[in-house]
């Protein structure tokens, strides 16, 4: 004997289970049209007739068998392919239980090809369900399927498409933003001859040094399906214009052919950048991550990176949407996977340090949200390698990049970030000394021959990951400077800070002392490495350049503070080797971003000649002279 529900028990009538059932069902149901609705799904209805809903309103004045009436009708439409469910009030509850789900667990019939998107909210399976540290999945994804089956002890997922009612799928790709930024081609591919030649000159020469692609998956897009296909992925579209436009910057080696190569250049980073709001707003993934980065990189290296920061800002962001940041995510890939997915989050951690640094802008990446590993110390592919003379031992320059934005990280969180705007000029002191100790210590890190010295003894090594070692020497001494221009423009007012609050802060490292020696020594060895730059590979001459301008500025600085320096007019001659350089890079045509560095020197110049003909003029002017 069934007992009674409890509704039914409290008003005294005679339970029925199936009419209680049913209007369990019905509310269900209503909650989940609801629901579609509200995410924006428009479930195909006939408005001329009654929904599934309206039809078993009907259901109290009909036969406890309308419920299976309406299954049938259902199964006539085509949307649902399932035998009806009969809730049997009788059942023998010692009999196995039957599962109630036979839609989503039975067998796909052959005819049916619907194509299923795997961003389906409705389907999304959140990560307290999954008992693991991952961020959840979506239930039509390949882990989702195995996640099911797992759940349902072997029931198999291939018909979950007739849930959905036909033509669904077509709907939800066309997403809330699809129409408002349409995409812009500004010129077509060039022949497929010329996309492998292009691509294979960026992967030779330039991803090498900076692996943003795996060269595998890169070349496959200039596959024939791939091409005919790769307008309907941003990622791809972009991440293959990217890789073009740095092809045609690599090639520029002569005057006869800077305009030409470098027009074209531009125009497939147009097509790359038309497609930046599907980047931005379209579902994430590691394309797209790739193709900004190469954004990033192809700005700063054309002196246009205004818009860099903007731009790494999204790759962080994307970063953190597919779990790039955390090591966790690793389990189920290859070991070159796991180590091209370590490599593009360094390269996005690396340039965002660089970019916060150089703009003075906040960084994106905060060191608190991820526990990444660093790239591996010896790779299966050698990128970043560098053997030392005695074969004895080899340097992962690449590693050792991003150990040094790690460094690069703490110095704007100590020095130049808004909480440590307000410190006393003391505690700035101390923070200055250790970030050097850091520095230094990761200097030591480095084998003896490949380490940055302000007087290097020998030549760079002719290498083709040289050209690496170089930016890692100028990103050393950049850094170097940043740590002690704030201690180095105050040191009179430090020392008398010092003496008054002796009793209530340690003294520092005497090295804060040494602040102004130590950048105007940092500077001019950064000058000094300009003519290791690789002078017709204008895209790493740009990323580059930036590090000799700014020494121009550190010596000019020191010159205007101290002009009676012996060293003055050896650094007015730097100063002035860094603008022939310059102004050697526009090759004969006008360049906006060349103009701006050249204008630059010559105000840096012209402070400190002027600094130095006023000290002249004061020190004359004393014994009773005048300098005009």
């Amino acid at each position: 004997m069934n007992r009674a529900c409890e509704t039914c028990r409290r008003r005294k009538i005679k339970c029925e289970i199936i009419n209680h059932m049913i209007d369990r069902l019905e509310t269900n149901i209503r909650r989940l049209e609801s629901h579609f609705q509200k995410i924006g799904f428009h479930l195909g209805e006939d408005e001329n007739e009654p929904s599934f809903i309206e039809g078993s309103e009907q259901s109290d004045e009909s036969s406890p068998s309308s419920a299976a009436e309406n299954a049938d009708s259902i199964n006539g439409t085509g949307a649902w392919d399932s035998e009806p469910i009969h809730m049997d009030a009788q059942q023998d509850p010692s009999a196995a239980p039957q599962n109630v789900y036979p839609t989503m667990l039975k067998k796909a019939p052959d005819d049916i090809h619907t194509v299923i998107p795997e961003d389906l909210p409705c389907f999304y399976v959140p990560r307290c369900f999954t008992d693991a540290p991952n961020p959840g999945f979506s239930a039509l994804s390949p882990e989702g399927k195995k996640w099911i089956t797992n759940k349902t002890q072997g029931g198999s997922v291939g018909n979950l498409e007739s849930l959905l009612p036909l033509g669904l799928h077509q709907g939800t790709s066309q997403r809330l933003l699809e129409g408002l930024f349409p995409d812009k081609h500004f010129c077509p591919l060039p022949p497929k001859d010329e996309i492998i030649s292009l691509v294979n000159d960026y992967l030779q020469q330039f991803n090498s040094l900076i692996p943003i692609f795996q060269p595998s998956s890169l070349l496959s897009l200039c596959e024939d399906d791939n091409l005919q296909s790769i307008f309907d992925s941003p990622g791809r579209w972009a991440s293959l214009n990217v890789a073009l436009a740095m092809g045609y910057m690599l090639r520029i080696e002569n005057n006869s052919s800077v305009h030409s190569d470098r027009q074209k250049g531009w125009l497939f980073m147009k097509n790359a950048l038309g497609v930046l709001n599907g980047l931005c707003f379209g579902l994430p993934d590691l394309w797209a991550v790739q193709a900004l980065l190469g954004m990033v990189v192809f700005l700063m290296g054309t002196l246009s990176s205004q818009p860099c920061g903007y731009l790494i800002s999204s790759v962080v962001r994307i970063c953190h949407q597919i779990r790039l940041e955390r090591s966790e995510n690793e389990s189920g890939l290859c070991p070159e996977e796991v180590e091209q997915r370590r490599r593009i989050f360094w390269i996005a951690y690396c340039l965002d340090k660089e970019i916060s640094l150089r703009a003075g802008i906040p960084i994106a990446q905060r060191d608190d949200d991820m526990d990444v590993l660093l790239p591996t110390e010896i790779p299966l592919d050698n990128i970043g390698i560098m053997p030392t003379t005695d074969r004895q031992e080899t340097f992962n320059v690449l590693r050792s990049t991003c150990e040094l934005a790690l460094i690069k990280s703490q110095v704007h969180k100590h020095l130049y970030s808004v909480a440590a705007r307000d410190r006393p000029l003391v505690e700035v002191a101390g923070s200055v000394a250790m970030l050097d100790e850091k520095l230094q210590q990761w200097k030591e890190s480095i084998p003896t021959e490949f380490r940055p010295e302000p007087r290097r003894v020998s030549t760079f090594p002719q290498s083709p990951v040289a050209v690496v070692l170089l930016y890692l020497h100028l990103s050393y001494f950049n850094c170097l400077i940043a740590i002690h221009r704030i201690t180095a423009a105050q040191e009179s007012r430090l020392g008398i800070d010092l003496v008054k609050k002796s009793s209530v802060y340690t003294l520092p490292n005497q090295v804060i002392f040494m602040s102004e020696s130590l950048c105007t020594k940092a500077a001019t060895a950064s000058i000094n490495l300009i003519k290791y730059m690789p002078k017709f590979n204008i895209t790493l001459v740009g990323v580059m350049i930036y590090y000799p301008i700014f020494a121009s500025k550190t010596l000019s600085s020191t010159i205007v503070r101290n002009p009676r320096d012996a060293s003055r007019t050896y650094h007015i001659g730097l100063i002035m080797q860094v603008e022939t350089f310059v102004s050697s890079l526009a090759l004969g045509k006008p360049n906006e971003g060349i103009e701006g560095l050249l204008k630059d020197c010559a105000e840096y110049r012209s402070l400190a000649e002027a600094a130095v003909k006023k000290a002249s003029q004061i020190c004359w002017g004393r014994r009773g002279f005048y300098v005009s």
